[in-house]
């Protein structure tokens, strides 16, 4: 199951529109399946929408974890 947030997510719609094939990767990886470790992800859960950085990349659980935790 794709995540709930794929289709508006505008790190792939806006930052990686030029690297196809790397959102790909990315996608598989972070977006379908279990969501649980895209960094994105997690702030949106615990913050909400608004809160998640529009530079932060899927990968970057440790600046998510930071972010949280500051809350």
């Amino acid at each position: 199951m794709d995540c709930e947030c794929l289709g508006g997510c505008p790190f792939f719609h806006d930052r990686m529109a030029n690297k196809p094939a790397l959102a790909n990767l990315m996608k598989k990886q972070y977006c379908q399946g279990d969501a649980t470790d895209c960094a994105r992800h997690r702030i949106f859960e615990t913050l909400g929408k608004d809160a998640v950085p529009s530079d932060l990349f899927p990968n970057q659980v440790e600046r998510a974890d930071q972010i949280i935790a500051a809350g």
